[in-house]
C-alpha cells in the first residue's frame, strides 16, 4: 500500500537533532514489516524550505531521498478547489490541498497527518476514512502485523535463530541431511519461523519449520502446484517427547494456520526410515504421495480447499482427505454429546480452564489426549445408530458458567464392549480415562465413540438450545434435526 506522509509527520521523523519519538520509530518499522511504501509530494519540499530553523531544514532536506516521490502529481485547478469546497489562503493551504488532491485522485492509498484542517477538508470531501492521525495509523499497522492465526496453546511460534544448533535435538536431522546446518542458517537469515514445543533453557521437544510458497514445483519432472502453498520443511518430535502426540499437535497447528490464511495446499518431503512414522501420520489426514524430489525424497501433498466440483465421497472419507473441512449435509446425522467439565478440559485443551491460566503454554501441563486430533468418547448410552461420518456437538456439563457447545467432531467408529483388554489398546492414545477408570466403566456394556476433532466454535449456550427446542437437561446423547443444527452453526 502507498502511504503519503504529511510534513508534520515528516519533519519530526527526520530531525536527527533530537531523540526520535517512539511512535514515529514504530510507524517506520511496522510500515516496513507490512510492506507499505512511504511517499512524499514534491510540494512538500517548498514546505520544508519555508522552515525558519536552518539547521533542521538542512537535515530534513538531506534525508528526503529515502522516500518515494509521487511522480507527475495531479494538478489542482481552481475548478477542483471549487468542487471540493476547500479554502486556499496561503502556501500552507496550497500544500495541504495538493496532498489531499493526490489522495482523492488515487496517487496514494492513505494520508497520515496530525493536521486538523486537513482532516476537516477530508471529511468534507468524503475521504476521511483514508486520512489517519499518527496514532490511528499505528493501530492499523499493529493489527496488520498480527499473525492471522493464533498459535494453539502449548505451541510457540519462534524465529529459527533463537535456537542453538548444537542442541542434541538436531543431531538426527544433521545425520540425515549433510548440509542441514548450512540450510538452517540460511533459513534463519531469511527470517523464517517454526512452531515449537520447548522445555527448560529452550530445549526443543518438537519443531515444525514452515515456509509459504507460490506455485512451487515440488517433484522432479512435475508441473507446478497452483496457488498458495504451505511447505512443512522439517517436522520432528524428539525422543524424550515421544508418546505425547506432539506430531499430531504440530499438524493441527499447520492445518489451522493454512485454513485461516487461505492456503490451497500443504506439502512436505520425507526420506529414510526415520520418517516412516511421519508418513503414516500424514496419510491419516489426507496427504497423498506425489512423487520424488531430487531422486531421493518422497513428496506428500494435501489439499486445503474443497473442490468446487461434486465429490462422491462418504462423509468420513471426505473429512480425512480434506481435513479440517467436513460434510454436514441433510443426510448426515447430528448428535449433542454431553461431557463433564473435567473431561472436557482434558480432551479439548485449547479451550480448557488451563488455557487462560499462568501455565497456558507449558505443554507438560496438558495430557497427551489434549494434543490429538483423533480422540475417544466413552459412556453407557444405549444408543446404537451413531455411524461413521456423523457429526458430534460436544456439550460441556456440570459447569454453571459454561453450559454450552464449543467443539465439533466427526465419528470414525463406534463399538460396544466390556473387555478392558480389547478397549484399552484402541483408546489408550485418545482417551481421558486412566486404566483404573476404564475398568470401573467397563463393568457394564460401554459405548466407545472414536472421533476426530474438527473445530472449535463460538459457544452455543444452553439458553439458545432451549429456545430452538432442545429441552431439559442434556445428560445423554441426543440427536438433533438438520434444521436445528443449521440454526446453531
Amino acid at each position: 500500500m502507498n502511504i503519503l506522509l504529511d510534513t508534520n509527520i515528516l519533519i519530526p521523523l527526520e530531525d536527527t537533532r533530537r531523540p526520535l519519538d517512539p511512535q514515529f520509530a514504530e510507524m517506520r518499522r511496522l510500515s516496513s514489516v507490512n510492506g507499505h511504501n512511504l511517499f512524499i509530494h514534491p510540494s512538500q519540499i517548498d514546505d520544508i524550505l519555508r522552515d525558519q530553523n536552518e539547521e533542521r531544514k538542512k537535515i530534513v532536506l538531506s534525508r528526503l531521498s529515502q522516500y518515494q516521490m509521487i511522480a507527475a502529481p495531479p494538478c489542482l485547478t481552481p475548478q477542483d478547489l471549487d468542487n471540493y469546497g476547500w479554502s486556499q489562503n496561503n502556501d500552507n493551504d496550497r500544500v495541504d490541498n495538493l496532498l489531499l488532491h493526490a489522495l482523492c485522485r488515487g496517487a496514494v492509498n492513505l494520508l497520515v497527518t496530525n493536521d486538523r484542517k486537513i482532516q476537516s477538508k477530508a471529511k468534507r470531501t468524503g475521504v476521511q476514512e483514508q486520512v489517519h492521525r499518527l496514532d490511528q495509523f499505528l493501530v492499523y499497522l499493529k493489527n496488520q502485523a498480527k499473525p492471522d492465526s493464533n498459535t494453539p496453546y502449548g505451541i510457540q511460534e519462534r524465529w529459527l535463530y533463537e535456537f542453538d544448533l548444537k542442541q542434541p535435538f538436531f543431531n538426527s536431522l544433521r545425520s540425515g541431511y549433510d548440509s542441514f546446518d548450512e540450510w538452517y542458517l540460511t533459513a534463519s537469515t531469511l527470517q523464517r519461523k517454526a512452531w515449537c514445543v520447548t522445555g527448560n533453557n529452550d530445549d526443543l521437544y518438537a519443531m515444525c519449520i514452515y515456509k509459504e510458497e507460490r506455485n512451487p514445483k515440488i517433484i522432479d519432472n512435475g508441473s507446478p502446484v497452483e496457488g498458495k502453498v504451505l511447505k512443512l520443511c522439517t517436522l520432528k518430535v524428539g525422543l524424550p517427547a515421544r508418546g505425547r502426540k506432539l506430531g499430531e499437535r504440530l499438524l493441527y497447528t499447520a492445518f489451522k494456520y493454512a485454513v485461516e490464511n487461505n492456503f490451497d495446499w500443504i506439502y512436505l518431503h520425507t526420506f529414510g526410515a526415520e520418517h516412516e512414522m511421519l508418513v503414516a501420520l500424514c496419510e491419516e489426514y489426507g496427504f497423498r504421495y506425489e512423487g520424488r524430489y531430487n531422486s531421493n525424497e518422497d513428496v506428500f501433498l494435501k489439499p486445503m480447499k474443497v473442490p468446487t466440483t461434486k465429490i462422491e465421497l462418504a462423509p468420513l472419507d471426505f473429512a480425512i482427505q480434506y481435513y479440517p473441512h467436513y460434510l454436514d449435509r441433510a443426510n448426515v446425522k447430528k448428535y449433542i454429546i454431553p461431557i463433564q467439565k473435567q473431561y472436557h478440559n482434558d480432551l479439548f485443551a485449547d479451550i480448557s480452564d488451563m488455557a487462560s491460566g499462568l501455565f497456558a503454554n507449558d505443554q507438560y501441563m496438558y495430557n497427551p489426549q489434549g494434543n490429538t486430533i483423533k480422540k475417544a468418547y466413552i459412556c453407557h448410552a444405549v444408543i446404537k445408530k451413531i455411524k461413521p461420518g456423523d457429526i458430534l456437538l460436544f456439550y460441556r456439563t456440570k459447569d454453571k458458567d459454561r453450559q454450552s457447545i464449543e467443539c465439533v467432531g466427526i465419528v470414525e467408529q463406534t463399538f460396544k464392549e466390556v473387555d478392558i483388554n480389547k478397549v484399552l489398546p484402541i483408546v489408550s492414545k485418545r482417551t481421558v480415562f486412566s486404566k483404573k477408570e476404564l475398568e470401573k466403566i467397563l463393568k457394564k456394556e460401554t459405548l466407545i465413540i472414536l472421533f476426530r476433532h474438527l473445530k472449535y466454535i463460538t459457544p452455543i449456550p444452553i439458553e439458545k438450545l432451549e429456545a430452538l427446542g432442545v429441552k431439559g437437561p442434556i445428560q445423554s446423547i441426543r440427536e438433533i434435526s438438520h434444521e436445528i443444527y443449521g440454526k446453531l452453526l
